[in-house]
């Protein structure tokens, strides 16, 4: 049986089988809020509310998030060689 998938912004897709579905959400592709439904059926189901789809699965990183994360690291680092800079042993 196919499925389809309608995101935050109203764009829809099918996909061949509940197997897939389920590659899609461990792979992080398929978020939460995105509704789902059975190619015959009219009503849509949150993916976070299909007991069908859980389970473990890997989160999408989104760069902005990955470069603030190591931007906050570096800073930090930063911080601290100036605090500890100029005294032996960081006294």
């Amino acid at each position: 049986m196919r499925y389809r998938i309608r995101d935050r912004e109203g764009r829809e897709l099918t996909v061949p089988s509940l197997a897939d579905l389920a590659a899609l959400r461990r792979h992080g592709l398929l978020d939460d809020d995105d509704e789902v439904r059975q190619e015959t059926a009219s009503r849509w189901v949150r993916a976070a509310d299909m007991t069908a789809l859980s389970g473990p699965r890997e989160r999408r990183r989104e760069a902005r998030h990955v470069w603030t994360i190591l931007f906050a690291a570096v800073a930090l680092a930063a911080a601290l060689a100036l605090l500890l800079g100029g005294r032996p042993g960081g006294r």
